[in-house]
């Protein structure tokens, strides 16, 4: 497979113009990104937000919880961001030697991904990227066009914007902690309170969250209510209560998420302008490896550690930096390495086997979703509230084996994946080629 970039047409990337180090990228980012939501998909919402570290657990579990917010959480959905910059660079570049419109092929694009993302939420899994990609990607419709340098300001602009919001979100979750000893001893009897009455635990939920004070902590009943939902349905409730979350979530996807994908779009956009992958042995890429190592690691150790004090302001504030800064530099860094062993080992069978689901990157992301809410919900084996976080890494790297292995056995048959070939579809408003020759 050529590692050089050559688009001749308006329609989609042909296999013999592909980037094996952009896929592998994709695949890589595909284990990173299960290995941080997997608590998402088996644990109450308040305990997957706590970043606890599991010290019942031993070693263990302390070995996972570093791994995965040192090395994992909040690097691989910047790097999944790059890259789908660099993927609406590379249309941009294709619409232009086609002479054909951008901007209605990249709007069907991202229309038909949010249709995806709408399904996913709602079927499978609150913490969807997905919707967000496509009201993010709108944005690109102009700034893909742009040149690296006034990518790069403008990704530099919304990053701080974001950092600036997250510390705002920070200082009026301190104020609003403002002397909790005395709030705690005055609502400790509410928490003995009995659960409403109600034809379903939604309509209970509802009822919890009615009364609910903003000054508390969350509410044991609101837990008791979502394992219920999550381990006994019906679908009815639990998609219900997978809209409700999302709704819930939208504050911080807007005011932090949101100014972290932008900046990565950018990014991804303006490196796929400079050749940085297509170009072999390129200097930019040794040096986000350095900046990577002696700046996003040290960073994200601290982040790490801050976050287990992150009660306390200082700290708080501490976190959300270190974790906004480490994100991205560790996500280029990641992605540096990976396009730079791939050139050196084009021949490697784990890059070939990895790069195989990174070419169906949209069918293994969903794939995830679907595997772990068979695992965990109440259709399938009703794991929710069960699991160990080390478990849970036991189950990510068996889910993410099985994917890799279906996603090798099915591109070995046909031309994209199958949601791929439906995505390419729309968005070409032709039906396209499925089965290889």
């Amino acid at each position: 497979m050529s590692n050089k970039h050559q688009i001749n047409s308006v329609g989609p990337t042909d296999e013999a113009s592909r980037i094996l180090g952009v896929d592998v990228a994709r695949g890589f980012a595909l284990f990173g990104i299960l290995f941080v939501n997997a608590a998402s998909f088996s644990i109450p919402l308040g305990e997957a937000f706590s970043r606890s570290v599991p010290i019942e657990e031993g070693w263990q579990g302390r070995i996972v919880f570093w791994f995965t917010e040192v090395l994992c959480a909040g690097k691989f959905y910047p790097l999944f961001s790059i890259l789908f910059g660099a993927g609406l660079a590379f249309i941009y570049d294709s619409s232009l030697k086609s002479g054909r419109s951008f901007g209605w092929l990249c709007f069907r694009r991202l229309a038909v991904l949010a249709v995806f993302g709408i399904a996913h939420i709602a079927l499978l899994w609150y913490g969807d990227i997905l919707l967000l990609y496509s009201c993010v990607g709108l944005s690109m419709l102009l700034l893909v066009r742009a040149s690296p340098r006034v990518l790069l300001i403008v990704a530099a602009i919304a990053f701080s914007f974001g950092l600036m919001s997250s510390f705002g979100l920070a200082a009026l979750s301190s104020l609003s902690g403002t002397d909790k000893t005395q709030e705690v001893d005055d609502t400790m009897p509410q928490f003995a309170r009995e659960m409403p009455e109600g034809n379903s635990p939604i309509e209970k939920l509802c009822k919890v969250l009615s009364d609910w004070n903003p000054d508390e902590k969350l509410d044991p009943r609101v837990v008791q209510l979502e394992h219920e939902i999550q381990t006994r349905g019906p679908l009815s409730n639990a998609i219900l209560l997978r809209l409700f979350v999302y709704l819930f979530s939208l504050v911080f996807y807007l005011f932090i998420t949101v100014w972290v994908i932008l900046p990565c779009f950018c990014v991804g956009a303006a490196l796929a302008k400079n050749g940085f992958f297509s170009s072999p042995n390129s200097v930019l890429r040794s040096r986000l490896m350095v900046v990577g190592l002696t700046v996003g690691l040290p960073v994200g150790l601290l982040a790490t550690y801050a976050t287990t004090r992150a009660d306390d302001f200082q700290w708080m504030s501490v976190y959300i930096a270190g974790s906004n800064i480490s994100g991205p530099l560790l996500a280029l860094t990641y992605l540096s390495a990976v396009l730079s062993l791939v050139e050196v080992y084009p021949s490697s069978a784990i890059a070939a086997a990895i790069g195989q689901l990174g070419r169906m990157g949209l069918t293994g992301y969903l794939l995830e979703s679907f595997m772990m809410s068979a695992l965990m919900s109440h259709w399938g084996l009703a794991l929710f509230g069960s699991t160990t976080s080390t478990q849970r890494a036991v189950i990510v790297v068996a889910v993410y084996l099985c994917i890799v292995a279906f996603a090798n056995l099915w591109m070995h048959r046909f031309c994209y994946g199958p949601v791929e070939w439906f995505w390419r579809s729309l968005t070409y408003l032709k039906w396209q080629p499925m089965v290889r020759p």
